[in-house]
């Protein structure tokens, strides 16, 4: 009965030993080539970088007027979507209305002060027309007043030389010498008017240059008008406060009643499009980082869900260059610190968890370097 039993317990353990002497060597087997993969992973370059110290950023656009005023109408409100060129806020137009209309009157004034002006210089051009037609005709005069004269101081000398030879009374001769001297008066008379047209010539061209210059700086104070005015009524256009671009309407501190001044922030608009990434990487991350690799970015808000992007560009400077207050390593002991880079990730476009995304928010940037 007991044979049998002590014949399969002798056949039964030399294949227990072989067994157990086999199990070390596989082991060992498994344990190098986990070794060698661990090593080899270590030393293998890494195909990709993360970070969680990464957020979504938006270009926002700060409203401001250009105008200050007292707010009759607030357009918008909190959390509204608007568009390029609606109307946010509206500012008093009285006082703007009423400079406008001062501004015209201005501009009127002074086109009427340009036309006096052109006005005195074409009449001055007509003067002087007439000045040397004046003389022209005085030139004449005197022409018909020397021959005049002398006729009668020929007639004077031949009536003179008859009486001496007895031909002719004295009577006649004093009546000769009279005519004479009338033509004699008169060419002098005539040449007397000529000097007085010839001044009157030189006179209108002496005025003109005045008259220019009159009307030159009655074209300027023309043209401060215009501009006047183009200025008035731009601050009345400014007086509605427009959307400078497409966005969402936050952080509205304007309320209906406020005297705004110039500058002054009113809301912010945050673009509902064009959000990126900016992932700040350990500079020892961003050696082989280059523009146009693909990221892929995690987002807390939206449970985990990924988003697929690529690398846009990377910042002039670290973080701590853009500091209130820079880091001095010149100064007190030296502590090396690790300085983190801004790397860009733009949302690649057709995704439709992007249209969740929001400004600020927390995501994990991966990049892939292969």
């Amino acid at each position: 009965m007991n044979a049998p039993a002590m014949i399969h317990a002798e056949t039964t353990t030399p294949k227990r030993r072989l067994r157990i002497s086999r199990n070390p060597l596989i082991a060992g087997i498994v344990a190098v080539l986990i070794a060698l993969a661990g090593v080899a992973w270590l030393l293998s370059p890494r195909s990709s970088e993360s970070t969680d110290n990464a957020y979504v950023k938006a270009d926002s656009s700060t409203v401001a007027p250009k105008v200050g005023g007292l707010v009759t109408d607030v357009l918008v409100q909190d959390n509204q979507l608007v568009h390029a060129g609606q109307p946010l806020v509206r500012i008093d137009m009285r006082d703007f209305n009423a400079r406008v209309a001062a501004a015209e009157a201005d501009l009127a004034d002074a086109v009427a002060g340009v036309a006096d002006a052109r006005a005195a210089l074409a009449a001055l051009g007509a003067d002087r027309q007439l000045a040397i037609a004046g003389v022209r005709a005085v030139q004449t005069n005197i022409g018909s007043a020397d021959a005049e004269y002398v006729r009668a101081d020929a007639d004077r000398a031949r009536y003179e030389a008859l009486s001496a030879q007895g031909f002719a009374t004295r009577r006649d001769v004093e009546r000769m010498r009279a005519t004479a001297v009338g033509a004699a008066s008169a060419l002098d008379r005539s040449r007397a008017d000529r000097d007085t047209a010839t001044r009157q010539v030189e006179v209108t061209l002496a005025r003109r240059p005045v008259l220019e210059a009159q009307l030159a700086k009655a074209q300027a104070a023309e043209a401060r008008a215009r501009a006047s005015l183009d200025l008035a009524r731009q601050d009345r256009d400014h007086a509605v406060v427009l959307a400078p671009i497409d966005g969402i309407v936050g952080n509205r501190q304007v309320q209906m009643g406020d005297y705004v001044q110039p500058g002054s922030r009113l809301l912010t608009l945050v673009p509902a499009t064009g959000l990126y990434v900016v992932a700040n990487f350990k500079e020892t991350q961003t050696r082989r980082m280059l523009p146009g690799q693909a990221a892929t970015v995690y987002v807390d808000a939206l449970g985990g869900e990924t988003l697929k992007g690529h690398v846009e560009s990377f910042a002039p400077a670290s973080g701590a260059e853009f500091a209130l207050l820079p880091f001095e390593p010149g100064s007190g002991n030296f502590t090396k610190i690790v300085q983190r880079m801004g790397v860009r990730i733009r949302i690649d476009p057709g995704q439709p968890l992007a249209q969740r995304l929001r400004a600020g928010l927390s995501v994990t940037a991966n990049v892939l370097l292969r």
